[in-house]
């Protein structure tokens, strides 16, 4: 046979199996695509494309935005509920206030001890439903984050400095990794800076002698900023509930401080977890888009 004949004979399987091959990752494609639309007409972002590859990474940082926005929906609309919730209440408990008040500064009422007893439990169980209304306010009433250009490594190393002498009360030393480039994000820095000023009084708070920040830019240019310690752990009955408003462990905390903190977080389409918390170290990690 005619070397060119061969040559046209391998040219053409060549050509068939290109255009086979491409039309296979076509359709590859396609399905996975569909599977993503059809997962999040259900609701559903609790998927992950495992394979690697430029596509598959986009896909999972699109179902990863598609993620934070739904909990940022639900958040959203869990906290206007809470916002007309506590001005009934406490729009209901002022007058309540205000009159047991007046009554236990009555003459006639304070020579009743029954009556002026009945006033107090009255007027403390109102004071404090206030008190609590108050600080669910603190959670509920976070502004939306003013954001402009900003290197979250000065922001870091600006809140270190600011607690250099509550840290140097017990000792504490702290380290920072961090890479050389500048690690910019677009956020509120006021906010930013609550929320690592809250990590680092709670690891104060747990007896910790090192307090660690690493910051890391991820390959799909993800920000990924992990808060170390090595004081008491938090108990592993407690470590699912700790972002949940009022719940604390320690005996004169409010229970606000982590839930503000995830809040604020969210509010900048990023995210904060608890990665663990054993004898050796606890970590908390911030992810920013």
């Amino acid at each position: 046979m005619n070397t060119w004949i061969w040559i046209a004979i391998v040219a053409g399987v060549a050509i068939i199996t290109i255009f086979v091959t491409i039309a296979m990752i076509k359709h590859k494609t396609v399905r996975k695509i569909n599977y993503m639309f059809d997962a999040f007409e259900d609701g559903e972002t609790n998927f992950k494309f495992r394979e690697k590859g430029n596509l598959n990474k986009s896909l999972n940082r699109l179902r990863g935005i598609f993620e934070k926005q739904k909990i940022a929906n639900e958040q959203e609309s869990w906290t206007k509920l809470t916002r007309v919730l506590t001005h009934e209440i406490m729009n209901t408990l002022a007058p309540v206030v205000s009159l047991t008040d007046s009554l236990n500064r009555n003459e006639k009422i304070l020579e009743d001890e029954v009556l002026k007893e009945s006033l107090d439990i009255i007027s403390d169980s109102s004071h404090h439903l206030i008190e609590f209304v108050n600080t669910y306010r603190q959670i509920t009433g976070i502004a939306r984050p003013v954001r402009q250009r900003i290197d979250l490594k000065k922001v870091i190393e600006k809140t270190i400095k600011l607690h250099e002498q509550l840290l140097s009360e017990k000792n504490v030393e702290t380290l920072t990794e961090f890479p050389e480039e500048e690690i910019i994000v677009y956020a509120d820095e006021m906010q930013l800076t609550q929320v690592c000023q809250n990590l680092i009084k709670n690891a104060w708070q747990a007896d910790a002698c090192n307090i660690e920040f690493h910051l890391k830019r991820l390959s799909d240019d993800s920000i990924v900023l992990w808060v170390k310690n090595d004081g008491h752990p938090i108990p592993l009955e407690a470590q699912e509930q700790i972002f949940i408003p009022f719940y604390t462990t320690k005996e004169d905390g409010t229970g606000i401080g982590l839930s503000v903190c995830r809040q604020i977080m969210r509010y900048h389409k990023g995210s904060i977890d608890l990665l663990r918390s054993n004898s050796t170290e606890t970590i908390f990690e911030l992810s920013f888009i």
